[in-house]
């Protein structure tokens, strides 16, 4: 299971960098394929992760699922992503009507803005409350 997160968390950085996967292998010179079996959960090489880190990928949160940054520091889009990523698991199977669903991202949105929140936090405290 480890493996599949790593691998969505790595697609969730070369998305938030704006990277095709053709051009997020190509950083590393790897190639398209590899960059698939990566995203599916493949352990990559060090020498992968050391060149993606210098092109600004947060390789602490592919290994581990920690950000180097609060999630305050992250972009509007990474932001966002990472709302509505949360509010995606938090709810599971349950399933809220649109206008319920886009508040829950504005607060989760908002909520990773704090210097002290983290995906974690939003995804439990959707938990508790769906």
């Amino acid at each position: 299971m480890e493996d599949i997160e790593r691998g969505r968390r790595l697609k969730e950085e070369r998305e938030r960098l704006g990277l095709s996967q053709t051009s997020m292998a190509s950083l590393a010179n790897a190639s398209k394929g590899s960059q698939i079996l990566y995203e599916k959960g493949k352990p990559p090489t060090a020498d992968y992760l050391k060149a993606i880190a210098a092109a600004g990928a947060d390789v602490t949160y592919i290994l581990t699922g920690r950000r180097e940054r609060p999630a305050s520091e992250l972009t509007d889009r990474a932001r966002l992503l990472a709302a509505i990523e949360a509010i995606e698991e938090g709810l599971g199977d349950k399933r809220l009507p649109p206008d319920k669903k886009a508040e829950a991202i504005l607060l989760a949105y908002e909520l990773l803005a704090e210097p002290t929140a983290s995906r974690d936090n939003v995804v439990e405290l959707i938990r508790r409350v769906a």
